[in-house]
């Protein structure tokens, strides 16, 4: 058995992008923006985007495995099936994984709160 995230559980599809782009919800962050929407699925799934504005490539390979890192270590927070979009920003680059970890979290934490309502 593997740790890593099943390939149903990443957003791969171009629609897929395009859909949450147009219709979902934004939590803007220090160091990413997440664009998420309440899962048709059972499961929640993730898409993670660095443009070159966050640096070359291993600076942006980095900062997506750390973004599907926490999102698999930490989807169990959000207690609903929900497509989340992680965008890299330009800081996050310089940031440190526990400042990373702690933005993100909290940006669960209100994700969940928003999707369930209260």
């Amino acid at each position: 058995m593997t740790e890593g995230l099943a390939a149903r559980q990443r957003i791969r599809k171009k629609k897929d992008f395009l859909v949450l782009y147009k219709k979902g919800r934004r939590y803007k962050s220090r160091y990413f923006s997440l664009i998420y929407s309440s899962g048709a699925l059972p499961y929640s799934r993730v898409g993670v985007v660095a443009s070159r504005k966050v640096g070359g490539a291993v600076v942006r390979n980095k900062a997506k495995r750390w973004m599907r890192e926490l999102f698999r270590r930490n989807r169990d927070a959000l207690e609903c099936p929900v497509d989340i979009l992680i965008v890299a920003m330009p800081e996050l680059a310089g940031a440190t994984w526990a400042e990373v970890r702690e933005e993100f979290l909290l940006a669960v934490r209100e994700v969940g709160r928003r999707i369930r309502g209260r």
